[in-house]
């Protein structure tokens, strides 16, 4: 891959730290441009958490949170902020794929559809002919 085409954060020397400017930053140069037919891909190794709801939308009262290296001055970046950034201003046709390697992250990106990647929906994947994806009820349509 070629090096112009990343954007590499890290809490060590050489690269921009991962504070929460940087983090959001990150989000809106990736989606920038993007277009039916790209495959756009976002990885966070990092803390992940939750914080208390702030708007209503969460069926369990919490908001899970990605923890930026300035947490304790900036804040926490809630999954309202990730879906809004990162994932519903993707054009139809783009294809998105985040690996997220935090607590919390089963529903970070607050996605109206679960798809559990459980035997049969690997096999349903591989097939062209996904079935099992769930409402998500924490979803605020």
């Amino acid at each position: 891959y070629d090096e112009k085409n990343m954007r590499v954060l890290m809490d060590k020397k050489g690269y921009q730290s991962p504070t929460k400017d940087n983090i959001l930053a990150g989000f809106k140069w990736l989606v920038m441009g993007a277009k039916a037919g790209d495959s756009l891909f976002f990885h966070y190794s990092g803390h992940g958490s939750q914080l208390p709801d702030d708007n209503g939308d969460e069926a369990d009262g919490y908001d899970e949170t990605l923890v930026p290296l300035d947490y304790q001055k900036a804040g926490q970046i809630r999954d309202d902020t990730i879906f809004t950034e990162l994932a519903s201003v993707l054009p139809k046709g783009c294809k998105l794929t985040c690996v997220m390697d935090c607590c919390h992250s089963g529903t970070i990106m607050d996605l109206p559809y679960i798809f559990t990647a459980d035997n049969e929906g690997i096999s349903q994947y591989n097939s062209g002919k996904i079935n099992n994806l769930q409402q998500n009820p924490e979803f605020n349509w």
